[in-house]
Parts: structure tokens; sequence; C-alpha cells
């Protein structure tokens, strides 16, 4: 093994192959997945940060990330088929990546973001990630999803999950509205600070304590795939400053709402950033 290094945020989640589709004849294939949009914030905005991936062998995209992915032998890249033509995205499976386990966390940091797309985050690769990290985020889509019999993405309640035990380890927990749906609330933020990411209305910040509710930034959408991961680079941005939860989310809804305007991972222009978020 080799020796463990540090850095300032560890990015724990697969890199995807994504499929959008809008209808006949308007699909494109792109890298996808939380690491890759979660480094693209990271890389425009300079943040020290690595990642923990793995993919298949059949990995498109080795030339369009600076940290690589583990390629395990004999397994396939997570592929997702997004189906955009509706007034909601349907999402379904085509692939699934082997899972990242514990003794792939070889590095420390001052936030770790376990951001799984579908399921690659064990539940004792979350508990190795917060004996390394100061703070540990993670994205609820990791921790809820399933798939029904046709492939179709469905989220179940965290009560029905491993990791509804392990909420303690957690100082963040990011969910869209409809994952929120199957979140008891009150159970959920009495242990941890609960982020809703609810689109063009902003974000919920809830605490023990507190309910912030936070405007979001006005922009025509392109694309939604990647929002909430760069939603949540935006919030740990915040974190590694100092920032208050108030600040972590205005800066958390700039950075999702930048992603919408674009199809595939954004290339940012932070020189765009408001003056009172640099």
């Amino acid at each position: 093994m080799p020796p463990r290094s540090s850095c300032d945020a560890l990015v724990v989640g697969n890199y995807c192959h994504d499929v959008l589709s809008r209808g006949p004849g308007d699909t494109v294939h792109t890298l996808g997945g939380s690491a890759a949009y979660i480094s693209s914030v990271f890389e425009a905005m300079g943040v020290d940060h690595a990642v923990v991936a793995v993919a298949g062998e059949d990995f498109a995209y080795p030339d369009h990330v600076r940290y690589p992915p583990l390629i395990i032998p004999g397994t396939r890249t997570t592929r997702f088929i997004a189906d955009l033509s509706h007034e909601e995205r349907v999402l379904r499976v085509g692939a699934r990546a082997a899972p990242i386990r514990p003794k792939d966390i070889i590095f420390d940091a001052r936030v770790a973001l376990a951001c799984g797309v579908m399921g690659e985050v064990l539940p004792e690769t979350l508990i190795r990630m917060s004996q390394h990290a100061t703070q540990v985020l993670a994205d609820a889509q990791g921790l809820l999803r399933t798939l029904d019999a046709h492939g179709r993405v469905l989220n179940q309640r965290l009560e029905d999950t491993p990791f509804a035990a392990l909420l303690g380890h957690l100082h963040v927990l990011k969910a869209s509205e409809e994952e929120a749906r199957v979140l008891d609330l009150d159970a959920v933020r009495a242990k941890t600070c609960l982020v809703v990411t609810r689109g063009a209305k902003g974000c919920t910040v809830l605490t023990a304590r507190d309910t912030l509710q936070v405007p979001s930034w006005p922009v025509e959408e392109v694309d939604p795939t990647g929002a909430g991961d760069c939603f949540l680079a935006g919030f740990t941005l915040g974190l590694l400053r100092g920032e208050s939860l108030a600040r972590c989310a205005e800066l958390a809804n700039w950075f999702g709402a930048q992603a919408v305007t674009q199809v595939g991972v954004p290339r940012l222009d932070v020189s765009r950033l408001p003056a009172a978020l640099r």
C-alpha cells in the first residue's frame, strides 16, 4: 500500500458513462459521475483535492480526468441512461462498477465527500472516511438509490438501508426534494445538518435548531445532470473557508446553477462568481 498523503478535499465516488437523450436523434455520450462534476468545481477554484474512484476496463475517458480511477479487471464502468424528453428526468442504469472499499481510502482530508451515484460507497467505506477526515459530507443519492426490474433508478427509505445508523459519522447530508420525500426530516436533522436542494427555489438548510431558506441564482436550464454534485462542491468550498452555513449554501446554489447551463461536465468561468462570494 502506498504511503498515505493528505489534501483539503477528498472526493469518494465514481466516474460514469452518461448517455443523455432528449428524443430520437438527439443523444449525447459523455463523461459523467459525481467525481467528474465535483472535480470541475474544485479545479476551477484551485482546491487541493484527490479523487478515489473505480471503473471498469471499458472506461472511455482516461484523458478527461486529472485523477484516474482504479480499473477493476473484468468489470464495467457505471453507465447511466438519462431520458430528458419528459418533464421529470428518468434514469436507468445500464451497468454498475465495483464498489469502493475501505482499503481504497488512503488519504487524510479536511473534508471528505461521499458522493456515490449507485451504491459504490459502502457503509464500511463511509466509516473509514470519517476516520480520515475532519468533516464528511454525503449525497443522499449514494445512500438511497436502488433499481427496479427494468433498471430504473428508485429511492428507498433511509431506514431500509444500512446507512440509517451512520448519520452520526456525517456533518452534512445533501438531498434533492425527491430524495427528501423518503427521509424522516426531523430524525435526520437531529443527527446531522440536512441540506435539501429545490432547483429554481434554492435550498433549505435544516439543523437541530434552525431552518434556513436560501434562494437560487436564476439561470436558463439546459441539462440538470450534475447540478447536485456541483452544489455539493460549492458547499464544501464554503466549509473549507470556514463560512457560515448560509454562505456555504449561497456558494452551493451558485455552482449548482452553473452546472445546469451546459450539457455534461461544465466548463466554469469563475470570473462570474459574485464578488460577495469570492
